[in-house]
This record gives structure tokens, C-alpha cells and sequence, in this order.
């Protein structure tokens, strides 16, 4: 379990959803409410905004779901690996997964050091999870992160080397919509419980700006890299576990349970390209020590 800062007792209403589907492909059917998520939503967090002068040098991946695409029953992408979070990262589950993902993409990058440098952090409980980590991952008592911190946490170290790859947050995207991307050769992060337990909200505590932060202190993060819709299995990488396959409609439930919280890398190590900051991605006031550092450094 994760935390024991600020505990207060609560109680969450929370709405589950079920997976299914039938024959050897998957279709992405047209009057799906979650599929004109992607058509319109997607697009947008995919850079529309990014800067007027653009050049052709510049990485842009289209992760767009086509009216009418669908994909296969079955799908598994090999030679992905699950990094273990323990012992350096006794809750450091969501920088341990992006740490999975970003190896598994070719970068030469370690847990401990994806945490210590490129990752926000708030040990007084001062902001939100979706602006820094609360807490601290090297504790027993830390909290955890929601996916805008993965995804600061992900482009921070792209600057760092002048990547071109960028991170998105896709969170609101059904499993059907992750399990697209999967079969599209591109592992997916996305938030989960430990053991995928049910279980409500149960700390609180409030926040600088005075909004209320709820947490499950069950919370964890995992990869989706690959599914089997016929055999109702999931494919992850849990960094507490290691590769595992899990019932579908459970990691459905939980997923959703959860926020349905999802972040996608999009490029490798391999992609070519130069770095461009994505200015209207929201920022946290909260700087990583990386950031911070290079801030000074143009300061000066």
C-alpha cells in the first residue's frame, strides 16, 4: 500500500464498465461515444497547437483511430520487460513504469535516476498529483502521481537530450482505445491498483490553492503490452509483479475505477527529428531538479 500522510477517512462513488467483444477483429464502430473521444480529443493532445513555424524536421506520430479501423483479436509486444520499482522505489510505480516503457523504446535511462532528476516532487502535500509527486518514492509512506506528472516527468528528460519524442496524456480513452494503440506497436502506461483490489479514495488533504486531493492508497501503475480479447486476458508489466497477464474485465473495472488514466510515448530512441517545447501542454509550477537546474543555468 502507498501512504500514510494526511489520513483522513472517505468515501467514493465510483461507476464501473465491461470489455467486450466477439470474432477475430475488433471494430472501432462509428456512434462509439469513446471513439469520438479520439477523432476530436486525440488530435487535439497530439500537438495541434505546437508553434505556426514548424518545420519538416519536426517528429509529429499520428495515433489517430480512422472511422471505421479495427484491430486484431490478439496481440503481444515482444520483447517488452518489466522493471521491478523495489527496492530503490518502494512507491515509485508510475516512474518505474515510464522507465519500462522508455527501455523497452531504446533510451538508456534508469528508475532512480528518471525519479531523481526529471521527476516533480512535493513532499508537504502543497500541490496535486496531477502537478507533482506527493511525497517521496524512495518511502514506504509515499503517495504517487497522476499522468500529467508522467508526462512532464517524460518530456523533461527528452529536453535533457534533445529528443524528438514526445509524451501524451490520453486519459479519458476507453481500454478498447488503449488495446488500438498496443496493436499499433505502442505500449501503453496506465493507472491501476495493487493486485487490482476495488477500493475507494480513503486520504485527503488540501491543497496550496485550497482544493481537495483524494487518494487510494491502492494505487498503482502498470504497461499494457498486449491483450488476447478471445482468451479475456491483458498483458502488463507491473513494476511490483513483473509480466503478468490479468482477466480483462477486472483490469477494465479497475482501470476505470481509477480514472482511466493513460500516457503514451510516442517515438523512440531511433526517431529522428529535433526537439520542440510543446507549449500548451499545462506546466507544474512543481520543477523537476533537471528543469530547475537548466532554468538557473538561462537565468544566469
Amino acid at each position: 500500500m502507498k501512504g500514510d500522510l494526511l489520513r483522513k477517512t472517505a468515501y467514493a462513488a465510483v461507476s464501473l464498465a465491461v470489455l467486450t467483444s466477439c470474432g477475430t477483429r475488433v471494430r472501432l464502430v462509428e456512434n462509439d461515444s469513446s471513439i469520438s473521444y479520439s477523432y476530436s480529443k486525440i488530435k487535439e493532445m497530439a500537438g495541434n497547437k505546437i508553434a505556426k513555424e514548424l518545420s519538416d524536421d519536426v517528429f509529429e506520430l499520428d495515433i489517430s483511430i480512422k472511422e471505421g479501423e479495427s484491430f486484431p483479436n490478439r496481440y503481444i509486444i515482444e520483447n517488452f520487460n518489466a522493471v521491478m520499482q523495489r527496492p530503490e522505489l518502494p512507491t515509485g510505480c508510475e516512474v518505474t513504469a515510464l522507465c519500462e516503457d522508455l527501455n523497452y523504446l531504446g533510451f538508456d535511462i534508469d528508475k532512480v535516476t528518471l525519479s531523481d532528476e526529471f521527476m516533480p516532487m512535493d513532499n508537504n502535500g502543497i500541490y496535486t498529483m496531477r502537478e507533482a509527486y506527493i511525497g517521496d518514492p524512495k518511502v514506504e509512506e509515499g503517495f504517487g502521481c497522476s499522468a500529467p506528472v508522467i508526462v512532464q516527468t517524460a518530456d523533461d528528460y527528452f529536453e535533457s537530450i534533445q529528443s524528438p519524442c514526445y509524451a501524451l496524456d490520453l486519459t479519458g480513452i476507453s481500454l478498447k482505445e488503449v488495446l488500438y494503440q498496443v496493436a499499433q506497436g505502442r505500449p501503453v502506461i496506465v493507472w491501476s491498483t495493487i493486485d487490482l483490489i476495488e477500493t475507494a479514495a480513503n486520504y485527503v488533504w488540501t491543497t496550496y490553492d485550497g482544493e481537495e486531493m483524494w487518494f487510494n492508497d491502492f494505487q498503482h501503475c502498470v504497461v499494457v503490452y498486449g491483450y488476447d480479447i478471445d482468451q479475456n486476458t491483458v498483458c502488463i508489466a507491473d513494476p511490483l509483479s513483473g509480466n503478468i497477464n490479468c482477466d480483462m474485465q477486472r483490469f477494465t473495472e479497475v482501470y476505470d475505477l481509477m480514472g482511466k488514466q493513460a500516457v503514451l510515448i510516442c517515438g523512440d530512441s531511433q526517431t529522428k527529428g529535433k526537439f520542440v517545447p510543446r507549449e500548451d501542454k499545462p506546466q507544474s509550477p512543481v520543477l523537476s531538479r533537471n528543469k530547475a537546474e537548466r532554468q538557473a543555468a538561462v537565468e544566469q
